[in-house]
Parts: structure tokens; C-alpha cells; sequence
């Protein structure tokens, strides 16, 4: 999916949200304010540290993760980490957008650092103060000016496009997740249900 493909995907999924959310303000990479957001907030937010024991965290690219099946079991906006979303795993790729969402989230979108498999998979880094060091990294990549106001998701220009590696424990998008709950993102295909959420360690290759 091309950059420009992904802002207007961004665009259709996001603009009923923009007639009745107010705008948010980012006045930095770390401050936001008038953010929201919902959906399982508890695990979106899970600030658990990596294992220390390296073996605990299993290495993945993007193409692996879109490979992966669905969930059979049936998640709301307040259900606890189950099965997989336990689970450790340490993904690279090559970044391939990067925005920021109206719940004050920083959404990277990366894809194999090397190669043409097929799938892209988000990584995502909340507020909060033991983000601030990752924020302010994915943040440099791009010309963003504090500060901004968007209505809804907002697509950030960068430069290069950094292959990084990102630590952190898999989540199950249930907003993006399609009827027959397979790994398919419902309007963007392309993309994996299956996430990293949120990140909790971030090294540029």
C-alpha cells in the first residue's frame, strides 16, 4: 500500500469520528491534550517491562505476524490480554508510515526490512511518561511542528524510512478486526489485525 493509499484508507475510517470528537492538541511528542480513547485502554496502556531472559521474547518480522491466524475468542473493549497478546515478541521492519491518532497514540506502520512478502503490521506507543524517550525518537524522523491540532488520525511526513526493531507484547485490534475475525484488517487488507502494544523498547538498525 502506498503512502497515499494509506491517508485516504485513514481518511474514510476516520471521518465520522471528526464531526463529534473535538480537536486535540499535541503541544509536544510527550504532552497531548483533549486525547480519547476507549477500546481495551487497560492493555493499550500495560506498562509491563520486557523479560530480562532473552529467550522470552520471540523475534518476528511483519510478514510473519500478517501470517498468523485470527482469535476465536471473543473480545470487548474491556477484556484482560488473553492467549497470544501474553505473549513477548521482538518485530523489525522497515517503517513505512507513521501518524498520530486521536487518542494521543504514535502509530508506526512497518513492513520486511528486506524482500516482497506481503503484510504490514502497526506498532503503537502511547502517552505516558515511559514512552516519552521513544516518542521523541519516531517524532524526529518526521518535519512535525508543535504545536498541531487534528480532528482525527493524522498521516505525519518523514524522510528515510528507518528499518527499527520494536519490543513489546502482541495486541488484537478489535476496532479493525473483520466478522470472520481473521487477520485481515476490514479496510485496509494489507495490514495485520495483529499488533505490537505498545512498544516498550525501540532500536534503530
Amino acid at each position: 500500500m502506498t503512502r497515499s493509499t494509506f491517508t485516504i484508507a485513514v481518511a474514510v475510517l476516520c471521518s465520522a469520528a471528526a464531526a463529534s470528537s473535538p480537536p486535540v492538541t499535541f503541544e509536544s511528542p510527550c504532552e497531548c491534550h483533549d486525547n480519547h480513547g476507549e477500546h481495551r485502554w487497560a492493555v493499550k496502556n500495560d506498562s509491563s517491562t520486557p523479560p530480562t531472559d532473552a529467550s522470552a521474547i520471540q523475534s518476528v518480522t511483519p510478514s510473519e505476524v500478517f501470517s498468523w491466524p485470527g482469535t476465536h475468542v471473543h473480545l470487548t473493549q474491556h477484556s484482560e490480554r488473553t492467549g497470544r497478546e501474553q505473549n513477548w515478541f521482538s518485530l523489525t521492519g522497515r517503517v513505512v508510515a507513521v501518524k498520530v491518532e486521536a487518542d494521543g497514540d504514535l502509530h508506526i506502520a512497518l513492513s520486511d526490512a528486506t524482500g516482497d512478502k506481503q503484510g504490514i503490521v502497526v506498532a503503537e506507543i502511547p502517552l505516558g511518561p515511559q514512552w516519552c524517550d521513544i516518542r521523541t525518537t519516531v517524532f524526529s524522523w518526521t518535519s512535525t511542528r508543535f504545536p498541531f491540532h487534528t480532528g482525527t488520525a493524522k498521516t505525519l511526513k518523514f524522510g528515510k524510512s528507518p528499518v527499527i526493531t520494536v519490543i513489546g507484547k502482541a495486541y488484537w485490534d478489535i476496532g479493525h478486526a473483520p466478522k470472520d475475525q481473521g487477520n485481515r484488517r476490514k479496510y485496509m487488507p494489507d495490514y495485520a489485525v495483529w499488533e505490537i502494544h505498545p512498544v516498550m523498547k525501540l532500536t534503530v538498525q
